[in-house]
Protein backbone atom coordinates (compact mmCIF):
# COMPACT_ATOMS: atom_id res chain seq x y z
CA UNK A 1 0.00 0.00 0.00
CA UNK A 2 2.68 2.34 0.94
CA UNK A 3 4.52 2.08 -2.62
CA UNK A 4 1.16 2.57 -4.32
CA UNK A 5 0.65 6.01 -2.25
CA UNK A 6 4.04 7.12 -2.26
CA UNK A 7 4.21 6.87 -6.32
CA UNK A 8 0.39 8.75 -6.39
CA UNK A 9 2.20 11.66 -4.33
CA UNK A 10 4.84 11.90 -6.38
CA UNK A 11 2.56 11.34 -9.86
CA UNK A 12 0.82 14.69 -7.96
CA UNK A 13 4.03 16.67 -7.44
CA UNK A 14 6.17 15.76 -11.02
CA UNK A 15 7.36 18.55 -13.37
CA UNK A 16 6.27 16.41 -16.00
CA UNK A 17 2.69 15.95 -14.86
CA UNK A 18 2.21 19.21 -13.90
CA UNK A 19 2.63 20.61 -16.94
CA UNK A 20 0.23 18.84 -18.26
CA UNK A 21 -2.95 19.84 -15.76
CA UNK A 22 -4.83 17.61 -16.71
CA UNK A 23 -3.28 14.70 -15.63
CA UNK A 24 -3.60 16.31 -12.35
CA UNK A 25 -7.09 17.32 -12.27
CA UNK A 26 -7.90 13.69 -13.15
CA UNK A 27 -6.41 12.90 -9.54
CA UNK A 28 -8.23 15.35 -7.48
CA UNK A 29 -11.79 14.53 -6.20
CA UNK A 30 -14.06 16.62 -7.17
CA UNK A 31 -14.49 18.08 -3.64
CA UNK A 32 -10.83 18.51 -3.35
CA UNK A 33 -9.34 21.50 -1.28
CA UNK A 34 -5.95 22.53 -0.17
CA UNK A 35 -4.43 24.38 2.15
CA UNK A 36 -0.65 25.44 0.64
CA UNK A 37 2.31 26.47 2.83
CA UNK A 38 0.92 30.07 2.33
CA UNK A 39 -2.54 29.11 4.46
CA UNK A 40 -4.57 29.88 1.19
CA UNK A 41 -7.45 27.65 0.32
CA UNK A 42 -7.29 26.09 -3.17
CA UNK A 43 -10.11 24.08 -5.16
CA UNK A 44 -9.96 22.13 -7.69
CA UNK A 45 -11.74 24.99 -9.60
CA UNK A 46 -8.98 27.18 -8.45
CA UNK A 47 -6.27 24.92 -10.00
CA UNK A 48 -7.81 24.60 -13.12
CA UNK A 49 -8.10 28.70 -13.45
CA UNK A 50 -4.28 28.57 -12.44
CA UNK A 51 -0.61 28.16 -13.49
CA UNK A 52 1.16 24.75 -11.83
CA UNK A 53 4.90 25.26 -10.57
CA UNK A 54 6.89 22.86 -11.35
CA UNK A 55 10.54 22.04 -9.25
CA UNK A 56 12.50 19.26 -8.05
CA UNK A 57 12.06 17.79 -4.45
CA UNK A 58 12.88 14.66 -2.25
CA UNK A 59 11.01 13.65 -0.01
CA UNK A 60 11.33 12.17 3.64
CA UNK A 61 9.44 10.07 6.15
CA UNK A 62 6.71 8.91 4.12
CA UNK A 63 4.28 7.19 6.01
CA UNK A 64 0.84 5.56 5.08
CA UNK A 65 -2.10 4.99 7.40
CA UNK A 66 -5.71 3.44 6.05
CA UNK A 67 -7.94 5.61 8.35
CA UNK A 68 -11.11 3.01 6.97
CA UNK A 69 -11.69 0.94 4.30
CA UNK A 70 -11.57 3.49 0.87
CA UNK A 71 -9.37 6.12 2.80
CA UNK A 72 -6.18 6.60 3.61
CA UNK A 73 -4.01 9.50 5.15
CA UNK A 74 -0.15 10.06 3.71
CA UNK A 75 1.88 12.38 5.37
CA UNK A 76 5.82 13.07 4.61
CA UNK A 77 8.39 15.72 4.68
CA UNK A 78 9.16 17.78 1.35
CA UNK A 79 12.24 19.43 0.74
CA UNK A 80 11.80 21.78 -2.69
CA UNK A 81 15.29 21.74 -3.92
CA UNK A 82 14.61 24.87 -5.88
CA UNK A 83 14.54 27.15 -2.94
CA UNK A 84 15.54 24.75 0.11
CA UNK A 85 11.93 25.55 1.84
CA UNK A 86 10.99 21.77 3.49
CA UNK A 87 7.38 21.42 4.23
CA UNK A 88 5.55 18.98 6.32
CA UNK A 89 2.80 17.30 4.14
CA UNK A 90 -0.08 15.60 4.39
CA UNK A 91 -2.97 13.65 1.86
CA UNK A 92 -5.99 12.34 2.09
CA UNK A 93 -7.14 9.94 -0.38
CA UNK A 94 -10.26 8.52 -1.07
CA UNK A 95 -11.51 5.53 -3.33
CA UNK A 96 -14.18 6.55 -5.59
CA UNK A 97 -15.30 3.94 -8.35
CA UNK A 98 -11.51 1.88 -9.23
CA UNK A 99 -9.31 4.66 -8.80
CA UNK A 100 -8.18 6.87 -5.69
CA UNK A 101 -8.98 10.48 -5.46
CA UNK A 102 -6.78 13.20 -3.35
CA UNK A 103 -9.90 14.84 -1.25
CA UNK A 104 -7.16 16.82 1.02
CA UNK A 105 -3.79 17.67 0.82
CA UNK A 106 -1.74 20.73 3.25
CA UNK A 107 1.62 21.87 3.33
CA UNK A 108 3.21 23.62 6.25
CA UNK A 109 6.39 25.22 6.48
CA UNK A 110 8.76 23.73 8.91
Amino acid sequence: MKKQFYELECFHLEANNRTDKQRVLDILDDDFKEIGKSGRVITKQDIKESTLHTFDFDILDFEASKIQKGVVLITYQLINKSDDIVTNRSSLWVRRSASWKMRFHQGTIV
